[in-house]
């Protein structure tokens, strides 16, 4: 290659002294972030829907790390939604559909969502935007078809490749943390692994909120203790707001259900447990029931708890999952149950009846 040369015949291809390397990268650094910075809306998410076959109706909306502090409404007009959310950090979202099945969306600030699909085939509902939705879009058309044990191969994948998004952190959630198949030192592999990508994430040092519990609600250990304050008229809460702790089960069988009104499985998950009661009574034995709602409306509760006859004692701090005692044994899903022998021992935990619940509970 030549090298240029003035007219005197010296050349012009000057190295940067260390000063002029300082001031060059402070002045990339600053366009990078002037450039950022006026995208139009740097602290909020946007995020746009449209859909084939539906000219107008709800999806709901929240949050499973307290972007949003309630269950808040998306409304359909012409096909087409749009949804601001003021954001400091990725959010992630779950847009639960009317037949109770979720799309999961990443709010990244700054950025505009777009989410396109056919009201008749929600499975196949895109998501772009930014790069959390577009690689979990991508996951999402990989695991079609696959078995459990094949999607959770592929989503630990996609957490080593991706450790920076919180994709993964999500994929991290609900692959290994929820199962309790997976064991601890799994989970707390790739947690680890996570950690390591990105030292010092906010969202990361949240989520070791829930990596500690791993193990504190298994199968053969003792129930942790826990102290709740019933309002009254709830349930079978009386009229006057009073205090249950694990202490007062001594020497019973107990049933703890989390659940939540708008969330699929929950109302059949009320049903089991009040089922569960009476076939146990048909055997000459008593199982005490607790309700444990994530709702975020009193009166909507009221409702339910009316409709689906709950007449034992049922607990909501209208919180969702900013809950005191959810954070604490780390909760993230529902429904989820707790099967807690008379010697205060759990026999049975997990939110599938059938696969996690039943069987201990008919050895009973």
């Amino acid at each position: 290659m030549e090298i240029e040369e003035d007219k005197r015949g010296r050349n012009t291809d000057y190295p940067l002294s260390s000063l002029q390397k300082a001031a060059y990268l402070l002045l990339s650094s600053f366009i990078l972030f002037f450039f950022i910075s006026c995208t139009g809306h740097p602290e909020e998410v946007r995020i746009e829907g449209e859909f084939e076959h539906l000219e107008q109706g709800e999806f709901f909306i929240y949050s499973s790390d307290e972007a949003l502090d309630r269950l808040d409404t998306l409304r359909i007009q012409d096909g087409s939604f749009s949804y601001v959310l003021p954001a400091q950090q990725t959010a992630t979202l779950h847009i639960l559909y009317p037949n109770q099945s979720e799309l999961v969306v990443f709010g990244n600030p700054g950025a505009d969502i777009l989410i396109k699909g056919d009201a008749q085939n929600l499975n196949e509902v895109t998501v772009s935007g930014s790069e959390d939705n577009d690689c979990y879009t991508a996951f999402r058309q990989d695991i079609n078809g696959k078995s459990k044990a094949e999607a959770k191969d592929i989503a630990q994948d996609y957490i080593l490749q991706h450790p920076t998004l919180a994709m993964s952190r999500y994929l991290l959630t609900t692959y290994f943390l929820l199962d309790e198949a997976v064991s601890v030192e799994k989970t707390t592999e790739l947690y680890d692994s996570l950690c390591r990508a990105c030292p010092g994430d906010l969202a990361l040092s949240k989520l070791s909120a829930y990596i500690r519990p791993l193990g504190m609600l298994r199968v053969g250990y003792p129930m942790p203790d826990f102290s709740l304050t019933l309002r009254p008229g709830h349930g079978g809460n009386g009229t006057e707001n009073r205090t249950i702790q694990k202490s007062d089960y001594k020497d019973k069988l107990l049933l703890f259900a989390f659940w939540a009104s708008w969330k699929s499985g929950s109302q059949s998950a009320i049903y089991r447990a009040r089922r569960l009661r009476r076939e146990l009574k048909g055997k000459g034995k008593e199982v005490e029931l607790l309700s444990y709602s994530l709702n975020a409306d009193e009166k909507q509760l009221y409702r339910v708890e009316e409709n689906d006859s709950i007449d034992f004692p049922s607990y909501c701090d209208f919180q969702c999952f900013s809950s005191s005692l959810v954070q604490k044994w780390g909760i993230r899903e529902l429904p989820y149950f707790i099967l807690v022998t008379p010697d205060g021992n759990i026999a049975a935990v997990g939110s599938d009846w059938m696969r996690d619940i039943e069987k201990a509970a008919k050895e009973l």
